[in-house]
């Protein structure tokens, strides 16, 4: 798939979750965290929020992946951003949910949220990737010996 169509689907995804927070009512209920939105009482009692969460939360995975699919770093160098950028996301929504400051709408709050616990799987994936690759390379070069 070509990295335009990437781009495209991204930014779709971001923008349908935008179209249903502007139908949806904001979520009247105030979570001690974000992680409390993430309980199964929650997820059906608001189910149409919880559909524009895990679309957005979707859209800015795919989005965070695709960024750094597209730089030249070696795998474990990605794998070292991806965690810290995941680490961030979440630590700025917790204080944005649990201090009340709410400078982005709750629902986005709970999208990085979402999106940030993701990020920890391709992260995992670069640094094993990147382990066994050069370990692979190293064993499976020609040597000089023959």
């Amino acid at each position: 798939m070509k990295k335009e169509h990437i781009g495209l689907i991204v930014g779709g995804l971001l923008l349908f979750g935008y179209l249903l927070d502007a139908v949806a009512n904001p979520l009247p209920h105030r979570f001690p965290t974000p992680y409390h939105f993430f309980t199964p009482a929650s997820l059906t009692l608001y189910p149409f929020t919880t559909t524009s969460v895990v679309i957005k939360a979707l859209g800015l995975f795919l989005g965070t992946t695709w960024l750094i699919s597209l730089t030249g770093l070696q795998r474990q160098v990605k794998g070292v951003i991806l965690f810290m950028v995941s680490a961030l996301v979440q630590f700025y929504s917790l204080q944005d949910v649990a201090s009340r400051a709410f400078v982005l709408p709750l629902e986005w709050s709970l999208s990085m949220t979402l999106a940030g616990a993701l990020l920890l799987i391709p992260m995992v994936f670069y640094f094993v990737a990147g382990f066994f690759g050069g370990f692979f390379k190293s064993t499976s070069s020609t040597s000089d010996w023959f």
